[in-house]
């Protein structure tokens, strides 16, 4: 536990694993109910015989003490899936709870609200006054993550119920009908609205009480279905849009089930290749069922993106998963979804939005990652899994193989990127020529995704023409080979070659990779105007903002492969020098003296200056890792080398546009 600083108060902080903390409750809840009915029924057994049965006395003590104490595991639970929590300090991957917020008073308050929240929310939301729907927005916002307000009123309601619930809602702010305008004075509330009864919604799904399974299970069924109630004869058909479309509007926020995500996914999957490949406009749906953002939410494909990419484990399977395609043949969601799939425009009138497939981006960087978007990687996401490893794969493969299907939505570009920062060491391999122990100087601690030299060649050309794809994958390298350089020094006996041949090789491979990156932002600095091509060092201005977690994967994963039991990392690596280097890569390299800092990637569109700014990076970093300030030296001529030798390994493997 952590103590908090005094302007809190004193209060004590826990530090809580979610995942591990729900895998104890179920195993509590589960032992205790099977303890509990076996000990009563031997207990019950003995008496008969008039058997003494003490020792039963103390275990059904025991069981009951566990059913008393599961509230407020849970309610830690909840706590803890709050996505605004700050990390806990001791240990990455967990985040810290106040204890005080731990008590039974703050159940019963929870249950309390969660009674009247339910008796607002069966309303019809046309007969909710103002004050009543502000009512039960503050206390969706103030109870999402209090156990057990979520599972009581999500469950009282029901899923059919809930999906009419929001379909009320979104209206309200449209006109009524013939010309008359609308009394309601509200509608600019409507998206904090759709944010907390998000939160609440998928809150409740990471319950296992009997009303919220029943729930989850109806949601699925319903997805296919149109959520009014059925009429009375002979007009008894139902109305209103599909169960999918409402439902996927309340997944943009808050962390779900991944079981749930699972099966609702497979189910939404199937509905959508066949509403795509039928007559009409698609999802197309009267109203609107989307506040936030500038789509009408009439693609309920961008909802389920959003919510994968705050649950990664679940991304993994959907993208894995496969299902028939229209020849009849398994086809993974994945490729259906970023190869096949027709994305219908979605933007509201006026405006352009991409925000489905830019949220398709972020969803597949949770999938292959193992972490949400913008979070830093820890020991446990970089050993990636066999699923993740071949996903990646496929990804390299698709743009390689069509680089229209990143060219033209230049917006996946940051997500990829962001995503081949944390395969580098895959990437490197594949430029590098030791087949044979290329596992050795670039180590991965889980299953390494096999790519050819040609699919990484094309696939990183491809990405590094957008700005933002370059300026990530530039960095994301130098800082992971710094890293890497640190590592190897630590451990010379890892690769078979002697220390400086393995540092040697590295700022070779560096060269080579920032070689190949440059040329892609310099061809399409050729094919843009000459004001874009001149593009300043302002990209350093934002970089701030994403590099910290760059820097911090980077380091994971080049110093997981040397950690010892346990995570900790063998030898004392202390990964300075990859902040080292980012620090100089932002604010420049060199004494805070008289003598001026050296600027590098000033213009980061041309290649003498890309070039130049890649050997000077790759010559501190191995100065940085080593101390040697001859290693330092020869690093220049292998980065260089490396820089040029890219040029004919891109005419080779790379058709120009």
């Amino acid at each position: 536990m952590d103590k908090a600083d005094s302007s809190s108060g004193g209060s004590v902080f826990s530090g809580i694993d979610p995942d591990a903390l729900k895998g104890t409750i179920d195993s509590v809840q589960r032992d205790q109910e099977k303890l509990q009915d076996r000990a009563s029924y031997y207990k019950t057994e003995l008496a008969h015989y008039g058997v003494g049965a003490e020792e039963l006395q103390d275990i059904l003590h025991v069981a009951g003490w566990a059913r008393d104490e599961l509230p407020m595991l849970k309610r830690r639970y909840h706590l803890s899936m709050n996505m605004d929590n700050s990390p806990f300090s001791a240990f990455k991957g967990m985040v810290q709870i106040n204890e005080a917020n731990v008590t039974r008073a703050a159940n019963a308050a929870a249950a309390k609200d969660a009674k009247r929240a339910t008796k607002l929310a069966k309303k019809d939301p046309e007969d909710l006054s103002p004050a009543e729907l502000s009512e039960l927005n503050t206390l969706f916002a103030l109870n999402h993550d209090q156990y057990p307000f979520a599972e009581k009123v999500v469950g009282a309601l029901g899923a059919r119920k809930t999906l009419q619930l929001w379909y009320g809602m979104s209206n309200l702010g449209s006109a009524p009908g013939y010309g008359r305008p609308s009394d309601f004075k509200s509608s600019d509330a409507l998206d904090d609205v759709q944010r907390n009864l998000s939160l609440t919604v998928a809150a409740a799904t990471n319950s296992t009480a009997p009303a919220m399974v029943r729930w989850k299970k109806d949601m699925v069924v319903l997805g296919g279905d149109p959520i009014a109630e059925p009429g009375p004869p002979p007009y008894g058909s139902s109305g209103g849009p599909k169960g999918f479309l409402v439902m996927s509007n309340l997944m943009r926020f808050g962390d779900y089930d991944d079981k749930f995500l699972e099966n609702y996914g497979t189910a939404l999957i199937k509905e959508d290749k066949q509403v795509l490949d039928g007559p009409g406009p698609a999802w197309g749906a009267t109203g609107r069922l989307n506040h936030v953002g500038n789509d009408k939410g009439n693609d309920p494909l961008t909802g389920y993106m959003k919510a994968l990419s705050n649950s990664p484990a679940a991304a993994t399977v959907f993208f894995t998963a496969k299902q028939k395609n229209e020849a009849g043949k398994p086809e993974s969601n994945f490729k259906y979804l970023f190869e096949s799939r027709e994305w219908p425009n979605d933007s509201k009138p006026g405006e352009e939005s991409v925000t489905g497939r830019n949220s398709l981006g972020h969803a597949l960087e949770a999938a292959m990652t193992g972490h949400r978007p913008g979070e830093e990687a820890t020991t446990e996401d970089v050993k990636h899994s066999e699923a993740q490893a071949k996903l990646f794969e496929s990804l390299v493969r698709s743009v390689s193989e069509d680089q229209d299907l990143l060219r033209n939505h230049e917006y996946f570009s940051d997500s990829f990127a962001n995503i081949s920062a944390e395969y580098m060491p895959d990437m490197q391999r594949a430029l590098d020529a030791d087949i044979m122990y290329g596992d050795k100087l670039y180590p991965t601690s889980g299953t390494a995704a096999e790519m050819d030299t040609a699919d990484t060649v094309r696939f990183l050309y491809a990405v590094s023409r957008n700005g933002e794809g370059y300026e990530r994958l530039m960095v994301s390298q130098h800082v992971y080979a710094a890293a890497l350089m640190e590592a190897q020094v630590k451990h010379p006996s890892t690769y078979p070659q002697p220390a400086d041949a393995a540092i040697d090789k590295i700022t070779y491979g560096t060269g080579l990779f920032q070689g190949v990156i440059g040329a892609g932002q310099h061809f399409q600095a050729d094919k843009d105007s000459a004001d874009s091509a001149a593009q300043s060092s302002a990209w350093k201005d934002h970089a701030s903002t994403w590099g910290g977690s760059l820097v911090g994967s980077a380091t994971a994963i080049a110093m997981t492969p040397f950690t010892g039991p346990g995570g900790v990392v063998a030898g004392g690596l202390a990964g300075t020098a990859a902040g080292e280097i980012f620090s100089g890569i932002l604010d420049g390299f060199g004494d805070d003296g008289e003598q001026r800092k050296e600027q590098v990637y000033q213009n980061v569109k041309n290649t003498a200056q890309s070039e130049r700014s890649a050997i000077l990076t790759t010559q501190y970093s191995v100065r940085a890792a080593t101390g040697d300030d001859s290693a330092a030296s020869r690093a220049g001529d292998q980065a260089g080398r490396g820089f040029a030798d890219a040029v004919p390994l891109i005419d080779k493997r790379v058709a120009a546009e």
